[in-house]
């Protein structure tokens, strides 16, 4: 049994009321907060499906309010939108496949409450949104964008990250992401403006890429290009 797989299965074992503290303590250093919590959320996740499909199980397992409450918790500690919304989505389809009434999710993993934690994160309309792709999409990769030979790449790199263009390109590919997981929700949502609301970014959601074209010279072999994608 692995580290994690102990800390797993003790979790399990745990009274709900500890459960937060317990886990806050064991928050490994070693290892990336969000590949810890992505670990649990996926294993309980697992569970949940497993559950709801009648598959048989031999060891103590996670129900979907254990579920549900490691994405909460994570989603305090950093956990990014864009992974808490689709667990959640994963989550909800399980239960409404397998009979679940959307009232009986948990408050957190309804459809109203998960798609509009989500909108809420974008940071920019729809329109900003769609013009902001369209500005990464017309600054096409040149030889600038390519590691140098003997070039420090890891100086290159942190310089890279803190820039708006990157920021914004990758908040983009958030935004795909999390639409995409929220499209199957629509038709269980009640509340009309959010419903609404969802669908404008569906519609908009072609014009969202924000994936430039790649420029290399013609008579070079291509150097690597700093990554600019997850």
């Amino acid at each position: 049994m692995t580290e994690f797989e102990g800390t797993y299965r003790r979790l399990l074992l745990i009274d709900p009321p500890l459960r937060r503290q317990w886990l806050l303590d064991r928050k490994p250093a070693s290892v990336s907060p969000v590949h810890w919590w992505f670990a649990l959320i996926d294993q309980a996740t697992s569970d949940v499906r497993r559950q709801h499909c009648g598959w048989p199980h031999h060891r103590p397992h996670a129900d979907m309010p254990l579920a549900v409450f490691l994405i909460d918790l994570a989603s305090e500690h950093g956990f990014p939108t864009e992974l808490g919304a689709e667990q959640l989505a994963s989550l909800i389809t399980i239960a409404l496949n397998a009979g679940q009434r959307v009232q009986d999710l948990p408050a957190s993993a309804r459809p109203d409450t998960v798609a509009r934690r989500a909108v809420d994160s974008f940071g920019m309309t729809r329109e900003q949104a769609a013009a902001r792709a369209a500005s990464l999409r017309a600054t096409p990769l040149t030889e600038d964008d390519f590691v140098q030979p003997g070039e420090d790449w890891q100086a290159r790199w942190q310089a890279l990250t803190v820039t708006d263009d990157y920021q914004d390109y990758h908040r983009l590919l958030n935004i795909e992401r999390i639409l995409t997981d929220l499209a199957p929700l629509v038709d269980y949502m009640t509340d009309a403006r959010l419903v609404a609301d969802v669908q404008a970014w569906l519609q908009v959601l072609a014009e969202l890429d924000p994936a430039p074209e790649v420029t290399t010279p013609s008579e070079q072999t291509p150097k690597e290009p700093l990554d600019r994608t997850d």
